[in-house]
This record gives C-alpha cells, sequence and structure tokens, in this order.
C-alpha cells in the first residue's frame, strides 16, 4: 500500500510540472510526451526538508524529489537556501551516491546569502543507496561546518516487493 500511495503522489507531482510546463521530469528525447505516460515511468518520492546544526538562530536547508528513471539511473532534485546566516557562511548541501559494492560518490550545492536558493541536479547509475546531509560552508575556513545528519532519501527496491 506504502508503494500505491507513493506512486499515486509521484503521479499527481509529475502531472502538476508538466501542467506548468516545466520539463524538470523528461530527461532524455524519447521521453512521454503525456503526463499520464511519463508519471507511471518514474517513481517519485519527495525528501526534506533537512537542515543544518542552527549557528545563532539560523539553518541551512534543503529538500527536493528523487527517482529512478527505470534505466538504471537515479536522479536527485533540489534546492539549498542560505537564511539569516552571517556572510561568510553559505548554505551547502551533500550527496552520497553508493553501489552495492559500497564505492561512494559525492556532488554538492551551495547558496549564498539570504536571497532565494541555489538549484541541483544530480544522476548516477546502478546506485544502491542515496544520503543526503545539510550543513553550513564557511568561506574563511574553505570547509563544511555546523553539518546535520545524513538521511537516506532512496534505497533500491528488494526482490520481495
Amino acid at each position: 500500500m506504502n508503494r500505491t500511495i507513493r506512486s499515486m503522489l509521484g503521479v499527481a507531482a509529475a502531472t502538476a510540472v508538466l501542467a506548468v510546463g516545466v520539463p524538470a521530469l523528461t530527461t532524455t528525447a524519447s521521453a512521454a510526451t503525456t503526463g499520464a505516460t511519463t508519471a507511471s515511468a518514474f517513481d517519485v518520492d519527495f525528501w526534506g526538508s533537512y537542515y543544518s546544526k542552527y549557528r545563532n538562530g539560523s539553518r541551512a536547508k534543503a529538500s527536493g524529489r528523487v527517482w529512478d528513471d527505470g534505466d538504471s539511473e537515479v536522479h536527485v532534485q533540489g534546492r539549498v537556501y542560505d537564511s539569516n546566516s552571517p556572510s561568510w557562511l553559505c548554505g551547502y548541501v551533500q550527496v552520497k551516491f553508493e553501489n552495492t559494492d559500497g564505492d561512494e560518490s559525492y556532488e554538492w550545492a551551495r547558496q549564498c546569502g539570504s536571497s532565494g536558493y541555489r538549484s541541483f541536479h544530480y544522476s548516477e547509475e546502478d546506485v544502491d543507496s542515496v544520503q543526503v546531509r545539510v550543513c553550513y560552508w564557511d568561506k574563511h575556513q574553505a570547509k563544511r561546518v555546523y553539518c546535520g545528519r545524513w538521511n537516506y532519501i532512496y534505497e533500491a527496491d528488494s526482490d520481495d516487493e
């Protein structure tokens, strides 16, 4: 039942995205052109909002969606926000892809300044799990600080479903 609800939410989200003309979920020229066909090809899950640790009453935030395109590629799309932080801190999100052999690869996005957000979209093939965490980026020290915990946003389906 949980998978059915997720699928229905994915269909609704994909249809809404297509209705406003944003091709966020179509990644190839051969993607279907109708909302129902496109939505059934993807199992879209929304993740977040996830936060960094507090720094003087402010926190960085990230949220988005994750889906498997059916061709062994997992996509992670989202936005990272920086709000009310000192000028030397930037909102920062890390995305960790892991395969069945335990090999990891990382992607990141950064938003400096309180106005708006930074969009990101990453994809990897043959992914077993994906995790995200939100931090601040310290421009003076050129490193991550005040990181929140790692959150699983995708795990490959097992054969028992």
